[in-house]
């Protein structure tokens, strides 16, 4: 008997190289998941075989540099992404509480805003890959131009390119929520408060990227990518005040702060 569908048509995309090592495998997990399928799960499955072969082929999978690099950053950049949505959504439901105007909820970022939360939810829910998906989405009306935030586009990358299959390590998921809701409460506190224009200041923009690197610098497992991750997850805030000499020597010193505090806490391996 043969065989209608022998091998995912997708298995080419691999290296030769990748192809002769893992090329049966690959076949066989393929055989399994298909069996019994409909054409819409055969589509998905050599999708997600072609993502992975673009991902090995690009050195973007979660074996290298790159790939482990995304996944430490993902949850941070959606972090970031969700309080810039929360920012700009803030105002708009302070004024429909306050006045009951809609006009600042009629225009095509809110979707794109509310999108970006419900991703960072899934997120919060341990759903990694509907996140991914949510915001791959989402990415191609900001591409497109849509009235909404640019600098939502490089933080939703991220998500986009993290290694499917994975999710991101415990100390990283847990602190990624705190991250959004330390960046977004000032701008909660200015919009109850009726300013239209926060200034945040250096306080808001750098406290909350320093609290949490030192926090997740003094893990253990702390390594320099997760500081560079939350600095990617919060660079919309920090990257505010380097407009002159004087706010980028204040923002390396406090982020070079936090990372100390982080080092110098993280508890030292016990020596035979």
């Amino acid at each position: 008997m043969t065989d209608a569908q022998p091998a995912p048509r997708a298995l080419p995309l691999y290296p030769r190289r990748y192809r002769a090592l893992h090329g049966a495998e690959i076949q066989e997990m393929y055989r399994d998941a298909v069996e019994g399928a409909g054409r819409g799960a055969r589509h998905l499955e050599e999708l997600d075989i072609a993502a992975h072969a673009i991902r090995v082929r690009t050195r973007t999978s979660g074996r290298h540099r790159i790939g482990r690099f995304t996944l430490a950053a993902a949850p941070y950049a959606l972090a970031g992404a969700s309080a810039l949505a929360a920012a700009h959504l803030t105002p708009a439901v302070a004024e429909l509480a306050g006045t009951g105007s809609t006009a600042a909820l009629q225009n095509g970022g809110i979707a794109v805003f509310l999108a970006t939360l419900a991703a960072g939810a899934l997120a919060c829910l341990g759903r990694w890959p509907l996140a991914r998906a949510l915001a791959a989405l989402t990415l191609v009306p900001l591409v497109a131009g849509v009235g909404a935030d640019a600098r939502l586009i490089p933080l939703l990358a991220v998500l986009v390119l993290m290694p499917g299959g994975a999710a991101p390590c415990g100390p990283d998921r847990r602190l990624a929520p705190a991250l959004a809701v330390l960046i977004w409460l000032p701008s909660f506190g200015a919009a109850l408060a009726g300013v239209a224009e926060p200034g945040l200041g250096m306080v808001g923009q750098l406290g909350p990227a320093a609290v949490v690197l030192a926090i997740r610098m003094a893990a253990r497992d702390g390594r320099a990518r997760h500081a560079l991750a939350i600095l990617v997850g919060a660079a919309p805030w920090i990257v505010t005040p380097t407009a002159s000499p004087a706010g980028l020597a204040i923002v390396g010193i406090v982020l070079a702060l936090g990372y100390g505090i982080g080092r110098v806490a993280r508890p030292r391996r016990a020596t035979a």
